[in-house]
């Protein structure tokens, strides 16, 4: 529970200085990554190389959006 109200706090500070978009894709995508990761060493399951290679894509994927976003929210290309 603690875990939960400490991750929404962070997220509400983070979406003051960026746009929403850019919060939920690297939210849900490393929250995804993540959850794979603990699994595999905490509880021992085992994720196959095609998951690894997913979950690396999934992280990429995050680092693309951020790197791309602009960083300015109010901003509007045409």
């Amino acid at each position: 529970m603690v875990g939960y109200v400490a991750a929404f706090f962070l997220l509400a500070l983070v979406l003051k200085s960026m746009s929403v978009g850019v919060v939920y894709a690297i939210w849900a995508g490393v929250g995804t990554a993540m959850v794979a990761v603990v699994s595999a060493l905490f509880l021992g399951e085992a994720i196959e190389w095609p998951a690894w290679i997913g979950i690396c894509l999934i992280v990429g994927g995050v680092v693309l959006v951020e790197a791309f976003s602009g960083g300015d929210a109010d901003a509007v290309e045409g």
